[in-house]
């Protein structure tokens, strides 16, 4: 029988908490997010050479927006994906295909070829770039791009082509987009929320700021680490968190290529800035840039006094913070998923809230724009989560390839940190059974309705 420790996650138990920056302690606004980087992609592609038609209105094309969605590059087919690994649903650029015309491209059992590799390495592009996935609220606008680019490809050319080979643009575009090729250069994302962070960007309440002071009791270790460049990542939490944000932290590391080798290589971490100098051995309240994973568990030990500290991560995006922390760094994740949210809960969620009610800690900020809402869900694609077809037992286990990597590679999962931010350190949350394909246990504070029997 499995122990308490096995079945429950608390936040006290931990020696050592990290936290992404983007889209998990900085929640972005993200329709005028979504917008700036869709636009700002165009533009860059317009000036490779492709149609201006096929830059849109994105409003027009929220419905189509969705995460988790996976490029066929050479077909020009967008795809979700079950768990294992069977087309779902498809479009054609934008155009929704039936069944029928899915069975005719990829075969009877609508098996996707490469599933195995995708679900093996849980990466955002695959071998020789034959498929691109699309997770995190940075790079699904991008996914209209290349729908567009289809759409126009086809009509000019009277119809759809053998095969497909623009993506290398898009890729190329989207590094120029958030990593330009100089070294401390910063991208065009940079530019676009530096000239008003407050468009983009929604300030932490007093409650998080308070919860993370109160983490760093029982000399337990903060860290911020986020894969954003300096100068940009300063901007952004600086804006969150206000001018004292380094107080919340016992380390700062900008820049770590979480799926690029920060945990399987021995990139030397430097001194702040990415030109800066290497260092042997990390200092508490400095700025670090790049490293690796021994290094940091080797300053985290020094300064817990523990020779194995017990870590848990932060994150928002299952690629480059769930799968990375989990599989190589042995860390437990807490992945911060808008979609519980926007999907909605029980129509009887005061009574899963009420245990808030009673023990309340900090005061946080719950609310969602509804705008937003409108550019998380979509019709067309479903549930990010279940798929009802795909469920004969009607039993409501996740079933989609996302709700497999949820509760596989993280403890619980929560809309936003606000959320756990106004719950007690040592509350004690029901974990992810990940030995159970689309375990649906972790989710707080509670389930999404799509998960829900008789809903």
């Amino acid at each position: 029988m499995k122990n308490a420790d096995d079945r429950n996650f608390c936040l006290a138990d931990y020696d050592a908490i990290g936290f992404d920056l983007d889209n998990t302690l900085a929640k972005y606004k993200l329709v005028n997010l979504m917008n700036l980087i869709y636009e700002t992609l165009c533009e860059l592609l317009i000036k490779r050479g492709y149609s201006k038609n096929i830059k849109d209105n994105l409003c027009t094309h929220k419905d189509f927006i969705c995460k988790g969605l996976f490029l066929d590059t050479e077909k020009g087919n967008i795809l979700k994906l079950s768990h294992d690994g069977k087309i779902l649903r498809c479009s054609h650029g934008t155009r929704m295909m039936d069944k029928a015309e899915i069975i005719s491209v990829y075969g009877q059992d609508l098996q996707w070829e490469h599933f195995e590799e995708a679900i093996g390495c849980v990466k955002f592009h695959g071998e020789e770039y034959k498929y691109r996935l699309f997770e995190t609220y940075f790079d699904i606008p991008a996914i209209v791009c290349c729908a567009r680019i289809v759409d126009v490809l086809d009509e000019e050319n009277g119809g759809p082509h053998d095969k497909y080979d623009f993506f290398k643009d898009v890729y190329d575009a989207i590094g120029d987009f958030y990593f330009p090729p100089s070294e401390g250069e910063e991208g065009l994302l940079f530019e676009g929320v530096r000239k008003k962070p407050e468009k983009y960007l929604q300030p932490c309440s007093n409650g998080v700021k308070d919860w993370l002071m109160e983490l760093k009791g029982d000399n337990r270790v903060v860290f911020l680490m986020t894969s954003s460049k300096n100068r940009y990542a300063e901007m952004v939490v600086e804006t969150v968190l206000g001018s004292d944000w380094k107080n919340y932290f016992d380390i700062y590391i900008t820049y770590a290529k979480k799926t690029g080798g920060f945990f399987t290589k021995n990139e030397k971490f430097k001194e702040k800035e990415v030109t800066g100098k290497e260092v042997d051995s990390l200092e508490p309240n400095k700025t670090y840039s790049g490293g690796n994973y021994t290094d940091l568990k080797t300053f985290l030990e020094k300064q817990t006094k523990k020779s194995d500290p017990k870590v848990v991560y932060f994150g928002d995006c299952l690629c480059s913070d769930s799968f990375p922390a989990k599989v190589y760094g042995n860390w437990d994740v807490v992945l911060v998923l808008e979609e519980m949210e926007a999907e909605g809960y029980h129509p009887g969620l005061k009574d899963v809230l009420e245990p808030k009610r009673k023990v309340p800690k900090h005061e946080v900020n719950l609310y969602i724009d509804p705008e937003e809402e409108q550019y998380i869900l979509s019709e067309g694609w479903g549930s990010f989560f279940y798929h009802e077809e795909e469920d004969p037992k009607h039993d409501k286990h996740m079933n989609t390839y996302w709700g497999r990597i949820i509760s596989r590679y993280n403890a619980i999962a929560v809309p936003t940190v606000e959320y756990i931010a106004g719950m007690p350190i040592n509350h004690r949350y029901k974990k992810f059974k990940e030995s159970e394909v689309g375990n649906t246990d972790g989710f707080y504070p509670g389930k999404p309705k799509s998960l829900l029997s008789n809903i």
